[in-house]
């Protein structure tokens, strides 16, 4: 069962949705504070969206059904989302009632909603270094990560590395480094998918989604994941079937080269 943060109680608290079977989430864009060109993408906003993904991942992974709503965003917010593996939401401009799920802003007040409602929202990002315009700049994200050579998707991996709840700042070099590990990763199952087949690995696919459970633990998760690469003791076969299967939840097309 999924347990997100309760800032009262100081602890992940299970997530019991209103409907039995269903889940309801709802993305919070913040409120504009002036007028900003269309074209221009946030990673604070980004870093939000990533957050609602991940929940309607774990969700689905527990077999429930997700219905998915945000605030209404630009054309070039969803093509970000999209370059980024997040799953789009249906546009509203209110929350749904009842409210299982909602991801606010990091900046911002909660909307009201029922005493079960559970809320995050992540911490700010940052962006320090020079070479280039910053990726929260008009047309960086994700031309900006594309121009440079670097898949989108290492910036969900430079998010993923981080708790939600911290600040993350973002620098080239960092996203840089992402982007090579995602490589890494990709030549890696490509590699074990020319190997027989064998059973996903219980203790490692276990530690995983219990880390996803643990209030969204991405960076035990993916701690979890470059150990499982590392054991020597695990067929081949084995690790891939265990990195396609974790891919599900972690949206990093680990198995984008296999076949090349």
């Amino acid at each position: 069962m999924l347990r997100i943060y309760d800032p009262c109680s100081g602890q992940p608290e299970p997530v019991r949705p209103a409907r039995p079977g269903q889940l309801h989430t709802y993305l919070a864009a913040p409120a504009p504070a002036g007028p900003a060109p269309a074209e221009q993408v946030q990673p604070g906003d980004l870093r939000s969206a990533l957050l609602a993904d991940l929940v309607r991942r774990v969700a689905e992974r527990h077999h429930l059904l997700v219905t998915a709503w945000q605030t209404p965003g630009t054309a070039a917010m969803r093509a970000a989302c999209g370059a980024l593996n997040i799953h789009p939401a249906q546009p509203s401009p209110h929350p749904p009632d009842p409210l299982d799920v909602g991801i606010a802003p990091p900046a911002g007040a909660f909307h009201a909603g029922a005493a079960r409602t559970h809320w995050l929202r992540p911490a700010a990002v940052g962006f320090e270094g020079g070479g280039g315009p910053a990726p929260g700049s008009p047309g960086a994200l994700p031309a900006g990560l594309t121009d440079r050579g670097l898949d989108p998707l290492a910036l969900r991996l430079v998010f993923l590395r981080e708790d939600y709840r911290d600040p993350v700042t973002l620098r080239w070099d960092t996203l840089g480094a992402a982007d090579q590990a995602l490589r890494g990763w990709r030549e890696q199952a490509a590699g074990w998918a020319n190997s027989p087949s064998k059973p996903m690995s219980a203790r490692y696919v276990g530690d995983v989604n219990a880390a996803f459970d643990d209030d969204l633990g991405t960076p035990a998760a993916l701690r979890t994941l470059q150990a499982l690469a590392d054991d020597a003791e695990i067929p081949p076969g084995s690790k891939f079937e265990a990195f396609a299967y974790l891919d599900l939840l972690l949206g990093l097309d680990l198995a984008r080269d296999v076949g090349r």
